[in-house]
């Protein structure tokens, strides 16, 4: 296939798929991205031309020697061996082992870049990504067509950044949903989060040693009717297994709830799926998981 047409892709993943089905990997049903290797415990995500792998030395010695074989590669090996490296880009995030555990850290030049290209450098930090408009700060009037431009931009860039940290998922939601037709309001909004990263462009997530635990717990809550505009309610929520954080989210719920407990209910019911996607996902790299969700307001709604 040409480079760039439409089938080099799909020509390219599955020759990828017929490449790892034929050195013994099993592809995933829920994500066909994800591979298993059931003799060598080895897990392996493809995105596009990259492969991300976890297993022991001698199983990742053996695959490298595969993937050299069949394409022209260059690879580098995480972790606390001899002939590991202690950190290395994935994706542009930044993977780092420690003697505790890991570390995940997004890119941190999109914050950088955000706070840049709303002239914020020189600003004082905020303390929070987002807040609750006075009505003094409240203004409706739509951007002229140049600032809007730059507000989908910037808007872009944060919601990109917002997938892995989930501090300011709930601010950049809220800057996402004026996206088709921003306001003033809407730069109050977006400075604030900009604000907020002047001090704060790094978040690093630590995953520290644990054992293989078989339980994804689910925490979620609601903010009802907090959209005073539209009367919509949040759905709010984290799924971690053991210790460690595996995803989070933010979401305004489609529909406008009569009562605080319908809306927990609507938050119950999204973190249940999310928990089940994960258990799909957990399967096709050869795990069992066992779910629980949990209110967090009143651990006794659990389910």
């Amino acid at each position: 296939s040409l480079y760039g047409t439409r089938d080099a892709a799909f020509n390219w993943t599955e020759e990828v798929a017929k490449f790892m089905k034929k050195s013994g990997f099993v592809r995933g049903i829920y994500n066909p991205c994800l591979y298993y290797h059931p003799t060598k415990d080895m897990e392996t995500l493809v995105h596009g031309d990259d492969f991300a792998s976890t297993a022991g030395y001698s199983e990742l010695r053996w695959f490298k020697r595969q993937l050299e074989d069949r394409f022209k590669i260059k690879t580098k090996t995480i972790g606390r061996g001899g002939e590991a490296v202690k950190e290395a880009r994935i994706l542009n995030r930044i993977i780092r082992c420690t003697e505790d555990g890991w570390g995940y850290e997004p890119d941190q030049r999109h914050a950088e870049l955000i706070v840049k290209e709303l002239g914020l450098e020189e600003a004082k930090s905020a303390t929070t990504p987002g807040d609750k408009l006075k009505d003094h700060e409240r203004d409706d009037v739509e951007l002229d067509k140049a600032k809007a431009t730059h507000y989908r931009q910037v808007g872009a860039r944060a919601n990109y950044l917002a997938q892995d940290r989930p501090d300011i998922m709930f601010a950049v939601k809220e800057i996402c949903r004026d996206m088709s037709k921003p306001t003033g309001s809407s730069w109050i909004k977006l400075k604030r989060l900009g604000r907020y990263l002047v001090d704060k462009v790094r978040c690093v997530v630590y995953y520290p040693w644990q054992g293989e635990e078989s339980r994804i717990e689910g925490y979620t809550d609601s903010d009802w009717g907090g959209c005073a505009r539209t009367g919509l309610s949040t759905s709010g929520g984290m799924l971690r297994i053991g210790e460690h954080w595996i995803k989070s989210w933010s979401k305004t719920q489609p529909s406008v709830t009569l009562s605080s407990a319908e809306a927990e209910l609507v938050a119950m019911s999204k973190a249940t799926a999310e928990i089940l996607g994960i258990c799909s996902m957990a399967r096709d790299l050869g795990y069992t998981c066992l779910l629980y969700t949990s209110d967090a307001a009143d651990e006794e709604d659990s389910v």
